[in-house]
């Protein structure tokens, strides 16, 4: 073959669509200005075409605990594995027992690098796995580079629809899928099964966090109607974790006049189209800060999973319904002052400053890899049996339904779009040019000429 005709690549598997694919696309597109070529898309379709992929940088949403049968997989096919724990907020209530959980040394020893949200956690990693510390690189998490406010174009005619559709709405973002996940049971139960051969300290975390994170859930039910109640005008929206049982809080909403729930896109611009929010420690939370919109974390009952030093220093907590009423009555009076960013590095890196896609961009550029190519018959294995069946073999109901939870799927017509916007607040000169190779796996280059 010839080297010259060859193409340094960057592979980038999105698992949950409404966490990931924006901050993602940040990446893909500094990197194809920088001469890469990148390929992203839905996670699963991604494993199942890995041994046709060209061999270039994977970077992944996690690592994985010992012998990881992806992380395996995938170095054994020769990607240069980087990864970014997308759940790295979880790390706050247990750091010993979360990192033990979502790494380790077989993982890291087949990785090329570990990006840190921030120098708090890199710390913490180095003194866990001492032997893998030029591992660990402090970078920041890419989707909190969205929440900056030259992105604002991506979310404003969103904002601007939901506004004319629900009016000036409170809404609650919810985040207890600990207790009432889709796919709570088996599937469930396996996974924490798994946690706890690999520590034993699991099981007793798991059922004090479970028991309160559900005394919470019962006092969040009791909670919504006050709400309502407090303030009639507004509309209510319930918007769903990604891995909750939407039927659980449709039920909810059935009982409070003027409550809807929405699982629709994601969340930043029914965030940014609020009047104010209220959540459980959630993510969300931490974005409505960096975004400016005011928010209260409600937490009427101990949780030690949720309850954590970063909420406390994203996130104004109340405990009571007086105390819940007063804040809400506050926010709806525009008395929300939002936090100076650059104390927030602690536990966030790249809040001010270069942005954390443009560090993690930097580390793979450091990371040596051969060129690759795409195989140009690629997009005839959908009629390969493998990806027939993944698509329509038999699945249970809730297997199905928390697969489009988790990736409801994206036209290469909106990914065009997202990409314009993105390059223009990132302000990127090289124009960008996508198409869509695989159902749901996108290349995306600097255009040509």
């Amino acid at each position: 073959m010839n080297r010259k005709a060859g193409k340094r690549w960057i592979i980038i598997p999105v698992e949950v669509q409404v966490r990931e694919l924006l901050g993602r696309l940040l990446v893909a597109a500094i990197a194809a200005e920088r001469g890469y070529s990148v390929l992203i898309g839905h996670d699963r379709v991604i494993r199942r075409l890995a041994r046709f992929l060209p061999r270039g940088v994977l970077f992944d949403k996690s690592l994985g605990s010992r012998n990881d049968r992806k992380v395996r997989r995938y170095r054994r096919l020769g990607y240069r594995l980087t990864a970014i724990d997308e759940e790295s907020t979880g790390f706050f209530a247990r750091p010993d027992l979360f990192l033990s959980l979502r790494l380790s040394d077989d993982s890291l020893e087949r990785a090329e690098r570990w990006f840190c949200l921030s120098d708090f956690i890199r710390g913490h990693a180095e003194r866990i796995y001492p032997t893998q510390a030029g591992k660990f690189v402090t970078t920041g998490m890419p989707r909190t580079d969205l929440w900056r406010p030259e992105f604002g174009a991506l979310f404003s005619g969103e904002v601007e629809s939901l506004r004319r559709q629900h009016g000036d709405y409170l809404l609650f973002c919810s985040n207890f899928g600990t207790v009432i996940h889709t796919r709570r049971g088996e599937f469930v139960d396996r996974q924490f099964d798994r946690w706890n051969r690999i520590n034993p300290e699991t099981a007793a975390f798991r059922k004090k966090t479970e028991e309160e994170i559900y005394r919470n859930l019962v006092a969040y039910e009791e909670m919504l109607p006050q709400l309502r109640a407090w303030f009639p005008d507004r509309k209510l929206i319930i918007r769903p974790h990604p891995s909750e049982d939407r039927d659980y809080w449709r039920a909810v909403a059935a009982k409070i006049e003027g409550a809807e729930v929405h699982d629709g896109g994601i969340a930043t611009p029914w965030i940014l189209a609020s009047a104010g929010m209220v959540h459980h420690g959630c993510t969300t939370g931490i974005e409505a800060e960096l975004l400016g919109k005011p928010h209260v974390m409600y937490a009427p009952h101990p949780d030690a999973h949720h309850d954590t030093e970063i909420m406390q220093a994203f996130a104004p907590i109340e405990k009571t319904l007086d105390g819940l009423r007063r804040r809400f009555s506050a926010i709806l009076a525009d008395e929300h002052v939002p936090r100076d960013r650059e104390p927030l590095q602690r536990y966030y890196a790249s809040l001010v400053g270069p942005m954390a896609s443009q560090k993690v961009v930097d580390e793979i550029e450091g990371i040596a890899f051969d060129d690759g190519y795409l195989p140009s018959w690629l997009s005839l294995l959908r009629f390969s049996p493998r990806h027939l069946f993944a698509e329509h073999g038999p699945r249970t109901a809730a297997a199905k339904a928390y697969s489009r939870q988790k990736w409801q799927g994206v036209t290469l017509g909106e990914i065009k779009r997202l990409l314009g916007v993105i390059a223009g607040g990132a302000g990127l000169k090289s124009s960008l040019a996508a198409d869509e190779v695989f159902p749901q796996l996108f290349r995306i280059e600097a255009a040509q000429g």
